[in-house]
């Protein structure tokens, strides 16, 4: 429902104001939002209560070439989850964090002078930490895919306001943490310069 909204907001924004674009260049961007941690191992417990939604954040930079193609990096905490329940007779809880340093290829579809569509394809050099009062603590480090969709809408030649959805693929290691996809919807602002 608020990707609906965010989304209606930026595209009925884009038709009202005069236009800015600046073409190439750096620019740096910070996001803020929701990450969802998917397919969390629940195997053998019952009674389980288990909160998969956190808040997480991306901090980076990038480079445009042109209009549109550009590369970016940077760093994102993808949030945590949370569970608990019982695995025979104990009271098992745990707690699975995921975060990680990020490349990607990002291609751009300018809509207009101000508003952009953005899809991304890239790489996440993923850490996956579980803690729990059964096992232990556990955690990996892999370099895992990334791909993202966005739209970002450009309010002066050097600050954009953005949105996107990023889906960080296969996070952690089967033998060990388990392997989860994560999702983050985010919005955030980007300076050019």
């Amino acid at each position: 429902m608020a990707k609906r909204h965010i989304l209606a907001l930026l595209a009925a924004s884009a038709i009202s104001v005069p236009a800015f674009a600046a073409d190439t260049g750096g620019y740096v961007f910070g996001m803020f939002g929701q990450t969802k941690i998917k397919d969390v191992d629940t195997t053998g417990l019952t009674n389980v209560s288990l909160d998969d939604t956190g808040t997480g954040i991306k901090l980076g930079g990038g480079y445009a070439f042109n209009r549109y193609f550009a590369v970016e990096g940077g760093y994102v905490d993808l949030g945590k989850a949370t569970l608990s329940g019982r695995f025979g007779a104990t009271n098992v809880s745990a707690t699975v964090k995921a975060n990680g340093l990020f490349v990607t290829a990002a291609g751009m579809v300018p809509i207009s002078q101000q508003f952009s569509l953005l899809g991304r394809l890239g790489l996440i050099n993923a850490t996956v930490k579980e803690d729990d009062n059964f096992g232990g603590s556990v955690k990996s480090t892999d370099m895992k895919t990334t791909f993202g969709i966005g739209v970002a809408y450009s309010f002066t030649p050097q600050f954009a306001v953005r949105a996107d959805y990023d889906i960080y693929q296969k996070l952690g290691d089967s033998s060990t943490t388990g392997e989860s996809d994560v999702d983050m919807l985010s919005v955030g602002v980007v300076f050019k310069f």
